[in-house]
């Protein structure tokens, strides 16, 4: 019976994706939130608080897993990972990295999307060419990327991409993506599961109405929702997919 309803959430009906689209507009509604509150001096916490209530206010609701919320130093040019921490009492600090990986919610359907933030104006350049690097990924799955493709075909798309663009690495970074749809506690990631790196399970399918997110990661903090179409993939954020500097 659990792998029957598994099978059966991966195609959303109409209003399914109504839901996540909305979703998505109280998540965009938060990362203005962001542009809007991040400054130096303040705390994690008290960002973070502002960024929910402005979701909530919006009609957004409770995300099933605590979102990733954390601000670290550079090293170099090179942002620090303080890996799957939620916001705490930490200062933020100029020069620091942000880290915001928010999901709107909207009746209980979830929208995936994660930007990094610069705090000051005058973020290193060769992390604004990395992150436009790792963001042109997203631009081979829209115009490249449809339901009934492989996870083999898309791997391949995308591979050959991070290689030609000379980010492409299996030990300082990936390409992953997961189902999602509707999540109670304690996540929200779905069954539908697939990594760049992937040597199994190669022949499953994306299927028409089916949605996940897209995580490119490689020294930079870029996730979106996607919806696989008949004739395209769509990318459901506004926020852009860039290296946001808030000064």
């Amino acid at each position: 019976m659990s792998e029957m309803v598994r099978s059966a959430r991966r195609q959303k009906s109409p209003q399914e994706i109504a839901y996540t689209e909305q979703a998505m507009a109280c998540c965009d509604i938060g990362h203005k939130a962001i542009m809007e509150h991040l400054r130096p001096g303040i705390t994690e916490l008290d960002l973070f608080g502002k960024v929910m209530g402005a979701m909530m206010e919006a009609g957004g609701e409770f995300s099933a897993l605590i979102p990733i919320f954390n601000a670290s130093p550079m090293d170099g040019e090179i942002p620090m990972s303080n890996g799957h921490t939620m916001a705490s009492r930490k200062v933020i600090q100029a020069g620091e990295m942000l880290c915001a990986d928010l999901c709107g919610v909207y009746n209980r359907y979830h929208a995936n999307a994660l930007r990094g933030y610069f705090v000051g104006d005058n973020p290193p350049q060769s992390l604004v060419e990395q992150y436009k690097k790792s963001a042109g990924s997203f631009e081979v799955i829209t115009s490249e990327v449809k339901a009934g493709m492989t996870v083999a075909e898309v791997i391949r798309l995308l591979r050959a991409y991070y290689e030609e663009v000379g980010i492409w690495t299996e030990t300082a970074g990936w390409g992953v993506g997961y189902e999602l749809g509707w999540s109670l506690p304690p996540d929200w990631v779905g069954d539908f599961y697939f990594h760049l790196g992937d040597d199994k399970y190669l022949d499953r399918v994306f299927e028409e109405n089916m949605v996940t997110n897209f995580e490119s990661l490689f020294n930079t903090h870029l996730i979106d929702t996607l919806v696989y179409e008949k004739d395209q993939t769509r990318i459901l954020s506004k926020t852009p997919l860039e290296l946001i500097a808030v000064g």
